[in-house]
């Protein structure tokens, strides 16, 4: 992450509009053109998780290995979503909605 990243914070009670996280949804855009030519398989689970935790599951891995590792690369930059990630672990209706909308994005395909 970039020392210019601003952190964001999440209220608890803040719902989550995509419309507020500009530099966010770009990254994801930018990310989801990047990877349309990828597989399918797990597409969702390995962004979301490796954005959220870092973290990726062996069935995962082995099932979509070119996703797992772009993604793990650092070849797109996704500094901003990791950081709204951060921000909202205390705010589960925002992290949901947050996931939801990731997913939502993803599954559809490029945009």
């Amino acid at each position: 992450m970039s020392n210019h990243s601003i952190i964001t914070i999440i209220k608890d009670n803040e719902k989550f509009s995509p419309e507020n996280y500009p530099k966010a949804f770009h990254e994801l855009s930018v990310l989801n053109q990047g990877i349309a030519h990828i597989t399918i398989y797990f597409k969702v689970e390995i962004i979301i998780s490796y954005l959220k935790n870092h973290s990726l599951k062996t069935d995962w891995l082995e099932a979509n290995p070119a996703l797992s590792r772009m993604i793990t690369s650092g070849f797109f930059k996704t500094s901003n979503l990791e950081l709204l990630f951060e921000s909202c672990r205390n705010n589960k209706a925002f992290l949901k909605d947050f996931e939801d909308c990731i997913s939502k994005k993803l599954l559809a395909g490029r945009n």
